[in-house]
């Protein structure tokens, strides 16, 4: 069933399997967004505490199960952990289906996050080891594309599901797209990998590093509960957050079996790279969730208009990151994100006057311009921190950068429900804030656009 593979190294079925399944997080994270007044409305609950489980909780244990998932798939193989969480994102959805009420629901979307921190970690890894160095970009730029497409086509997607048959289809989204993944990798392997010898329970247990994963854990609870609380006592738990965050980095530089080496951070290209796709989806979830909050009460706009709107931000990823990718090959990973970061920071300057914007119509040009960027920068942040470690730490890298990645989500959700709040009608002053900190964001990445690897490293990779 290889004979169609190319020179990746693997065929362009499994390759295309590969990205399939792993969008399924980012999937997952934006397509309830619009189902979530349906869903408090189904089972009699309150649309914060709904939002706070199934939004954020979701985004929390992604995040928490990504180091110590990338860490498994070095230890049992990546494969074997791709597989696993394809049979855990189907768990998930047959409990959604038959939940009643909250708990049930946030189990289901638990074990979908889950499920994603298992999946994108061994893609990442995967794509590493089998994908050569001079083709790694154009793979890495279809990555973020697919990841970045996933998550803004959510809310249309999830908005059109709602509309069709009832917020409980929304649990089951995501079982098509699996089973076509599953389809494909089983008619097309993955090429054969080194066998792990690691493979007892026992012995796996004592390779996890499970303070480290509490101290995170802890953290990101801490950040929770701030993002509801105002005053001194908001101050006094984001101050336990940043603590627990830095006894948690300490911990990890010493540990034996780190799930999150800091050390990983030394090497140029995986910091300024990692950094960049944080920083970039700190800026991408807080416009998907910001902008329908935005028009829904300001401007009585429909969902299903908010959602063909934030598919424009979709159309240019998908015309930017095959662009990208190949650009990163041929002239290097740092021209092509100053480039893509150049879009980004035009079409957030124009949101500047979103207080002005009477229809979705007028922040299409600014979103359209962000998707551009967005799949311009994919490529080459992705392509130099994977590239950048060594193969036995392939699946350790991808659990960081998949974590910084959906961090930058987390921390973009919680700050937004800080500074909008919760209340009746939310001043336009607050709006202009948060795209003055998504701005701030941009600009940060720009500058760390400058020590990704240049023209010279990528001729020198592709020869």
């Amino acid at each position: 069933m290889n004979t169609t593979a190319t020179a990746t190294g693997m065929s362009v079925a499994s390759t295309a399997a590969l990205l399939i399944a792993s969008a399924q997080a980012p999937l997952g994270s934006t397509l309830i967004a619009v189902a979530l007044p349906s869903i408090g409305i189904g089972i009699d609950a309150d649309l914060v505490l709904i939002t706070g489980l199934l939004v954020t909780g979701y985004l929390v244990v992604n995040v928490v199960c990504q180091g110590p998932a990338g860490k498994i798939s070095d230890l049992v193989g990546h494969s074997r952990i791709l597989w696993t969480g394809i049979g855990l994102y189907v768990i998930g959805a047959a409990f959604g289906l038959v939940a009643q009420g909250v708990s049930l629901l946030f189990v289901s979307r638990g074990a979908m996050a889950a499920a994603g921190a298992l999946v994108v970690p061994a893609t990442l890894a995967l794509l590493r080891l089998h994908v050569p160095p001079g083709r790694r970009g154009r793979i890495f730029g279809l990555f973020g594309a697919t990841m970045g497409i996933a998550a803004a086509g959510g809310p249309a997607l999830g908005g059109e599901i709602v509309s069709l048959f009832g917020w409980r289809a929304v649990f089951l989204a995501n079982l098509p797209f699996l089973a076509l993944a599953a389809i494909l990798l089983h008619l097309y392997p993955l090429p054969a990998g080194r066998i792990q010898t690691q493979r007892s329970l026992r012995g796996l247990t004592r390779s996890l590093d499970f303070t480290g994963i509490g101290l995170l854990a802890l953290s990101l609870a801490f950040l929770i509960v701030a993002s509801r609380l105002d005053g001194a006592r908001f101050a006094a738990v984001l101050l336990a957050a940043a603590l627990a965050g830095v006894v948690f980095v300490g911990w990890e530089a010493k540990a034996a079996a780190p799930i999150f080496d800091p050390h990983l951070f030394s090497l140029p290209a995986f910091s300024a790279g990692t950094l960049m796709i944080a920083l970039q989806n700190f800026a991408m979830y807080g416009l998907l969730f910001q902008l329908p909050q935005f028009f829904s009460v300001f401007r009585g706009t429909m969902p299903r208009e908010i959602g063909y709107m934030l598919f424009v931000m979709m159309i240019g990823m998908v015309v930017a990151a095959p662009v990208g990718g190949q650009l990163t090959d041929r002239i290097g990973a740092r021209r092509t994100a100053l480039a893509g970061s150049l879009l980004l920071l035009s079409g957030m300057g124009q949101l500047w006057w979103l207080g002005s914007f009477e229809t979705p119509t007028d922040a299409m040009t600014a979103l359209l311009m962000f998707g551009l960027g967005i799949g311009l920068c994919n490529a080459p942040a992705q392509a130099a921190s994977m590239g950048a470690v060594v193969p036995g730490q392939a699946g350790m890298a991808a659990g960081v950068s998949s974590t910084m990645r959906y961090l930058g989500g987390i921390l973009s959700i919680l700050v937004l429900g800080t500074v909008l709040g919760n209340d009746a009608v939310v001043s336009l002053a607050r709006h202009d804030l948060m795209i003055r900190l998504f701005t701030v964001a941009l600009v940060l990445s720009t500058l760390l656009s400058r020590r990704l690897p240049g023209a010279d490293i990528a001729a020198a990779r592709s020869s």
